[in-house]
């Protein structure tokens, strides 16, 4: 009987086998009709690392445009720590964790360029939290605001 047995776990295990072969296949078929754009949407929505300098650069463009000036950067990075591994982490929806850093800067223009450039943040592909804004009072109508963002990517 123990040959019997082998045998029946062995067709099992092949019928297994074959059942991910086809699965895997459907998932290349499925990921390969993506079109290449979505792809590199989706790599800059979530990338799997962070690139400081050019979060800064997008950050300081997206200023420009909007009126805004930029200055005094300045980078924390936060890690999942053992005592509380929802610290600092977002979950997305399959339940794979991120890691994140904080990304302060001061931003000095007027309320509607502020809020142009609030508007373009709010917009764009990489998702991240805006964390805290402090206002400076002014008698100019030129602001200074200090932001604190949070930016998001895979481990």
């Amino acid at each position: 009987m123990p040959l019997q047995e082998d045998i029946q776990k062995s067709e099992a295990a092949l019928a297994a086998a074959r059942d991910f072969t086809e699965k895997e296949a459907q998932i290349a078929t499925q990921r390969a009709s993506i079109p290449q754009s979505d792809i590199e949407k989706l790599q800059k929505y979530l990338p799997d690392g962070v690139d400081n300098v050019q979060m800064v650069l997008d950050l300081n463009s997206l200023a420009s445009r909007s009126g805004i000036t930029l200055s005094n950067f300045g980078i924390k990075e936060n890690r999942q720590s053992s005592d509380n591994p929802e610290d600092s982490l977002m979950t997305i929806q399959n339940g794979k964790k991120t890691d994140s850093l904080d990304l302060s800067v001061t931003a000095t223009g007027t309320y509607a360029s502020f809020r142009t450039f609030l508007y373009g943040i709010e917009h764009s592909l990489r998702p991240l939290d805006i964390n805290q804004i402090l206002v400076s009072d002014s008698k100019t109508g030129v602001y200074t605001y200090d932001i604190t963002f949070r930016i998001y990517w895979l481990p």
